[in-house]
């Protein structure tokens, strides 16, 4: 087991003059045709009336701008790391990404954003009666892909068991947040418990999801998943800053719609709970009108200027730690620990 000296001396060694964005995407690189090969067959699996547009929103067609694929790439990272075999890993990963797309296409109809990885989102191209039934499909194609006769019965059993409580859990933390906007500011506390459910679940089941196929023990795959779960909560703390001062050419996605809508990501509740001309105004954009497009600009510059970006980048790096904190009790050889830390490091200051 790799303690947390040697992570950081292979760190310190290895990359740490590396440039993490081109270190990570070699590593997802990595997974990236695997990944959608298990994609493609699942699409087989699809009623024929709802390939097209499944198609579409999983990145399938020519031309697409593919997503990250995280959640699978971690479950094939430390399903190698720990002994997994490839045609299992492979199911399982595939899993984990039809789920996380399901999530997505209706988030988009919520949330009514209008792109997702730099193209029309699914409800925009196809419609919302489409883009929800795809929805639907992908839900339960994932479940379909871990029914498999050819996966080991223990494995399908328990990958079953963990996507479909993560399942759960990201549904209620869906409807935590969906209550959250446009109410009274929430506090701190209640926000990371969203999160955790929100985003950490699902990443904890994909972590978890390469122990189960690799065989483990049930200690291995519950420090797996706590691993996942942390480093979910980082994940979704960056990308919330990201979707109030990110840029939409590179993330892909609208930004600036979560203050527009009053959705309490971490910028505008760390603004509502801020002390001085940042709380008083951050207030107001929850009283009607709402904060205008036009004013939106200035809106970010007032955030920027009154520390809510640097606030946000804090509690992303202190929960970026943790989650290397509980990477470093994995069973992982040096190779994989240090890729890990790798992708870690990088989600934490990513800019997409």
């Amino acid at each position: 087991m790799p303690s947390e000296e040697r992570i950081g001396l292979t760190m310190s060694l290895e990359v740490a003059t590396a440039d993490l964005a081109k270190a990570s995407q070699a590593i997802l690189g990595r997974y990236q045709e695997r990944i959608a090969a298990g994609l493609r067959r699942a699409c087989d699996l699809l009623p024929e009336e709802i390939v097209g547009a499944a198609r579409y929103h999983l990145g399938l067609e020519a031309g697409a701008r593919p997503g990250k694929a995280l959640r699978p790439a971690l479950t094939l990272l430390l399903g190698e790391g720990l002994g997994a075999a490839e045609t299992t890993v492979d199911r399982l990963a595939t899993a984990v990404q039809m789920i996380h797309d399901f999530s997505l296409a209706h988030d988009d109809i919520v949330d009514e954003d209008r792109s997702r990885r730099g193209q029309p989102a699914l409800w925009v191209r196809y419609g919302m009666p489409t883009a929800l039934n795809a929805g639907d499909a992908l839900l339960t194609v994932a479940f379909t892909v871990l029914a498999d006769p050819q996966l080991p019965p223990s494995v399908a059993q328990s990958a079953s068991a963990a996507l479909s409580t993560a399942t759960l859990e990201m549904v209620g933390g869906q409807q935590a947040d969906i209550a959250a906007t446009g109410a009274p500011p929430q506090g701190l506390g209640s926000y990371l418990r969203m999160v955790e459910l929100k985003t950490g679940a699902l990443m904890g089941a994909a972590t978890a999801l390469g122990a189960i196929a690799a065989g483990s023990g049930p200690d291995t795959v519950a420090a797996c998943a706590a691993f996942g779960r942390t480093l979910g909560i980082a994940f979704q703390l960056r990308d919330d800053a990201l979707g109030v001062f990110g840029d939409a050419v590179v993330t892909g996605k609208p930004v600036g719609n979560d203050l527009i809508r009053g959705k309490q990501g971490l910028p505008l509740l760390l603004a509502l709970n801020g002390n001085g001309a940042v709380g008083r105004t951050a207030r107001t954009w929850l009283e009607p009108p709402g904060l205008r497009v036009e004013d939106l600009g200035s809106a970010v510059t007032l955030l920027k200027e009154g520390g809510v970006a640097e606030r946000c980048q804090g509690l992303t790096t202190t929960w970026t730690e943790k989650a290397l904190n509980a990477a470093a009790k994995l069973p992982l050889g040096d190779e994989t620990a240090a890729e890990v830390e790798i992708l870690c490091r990088w989600l934490g200051e990513r800019a997409t």
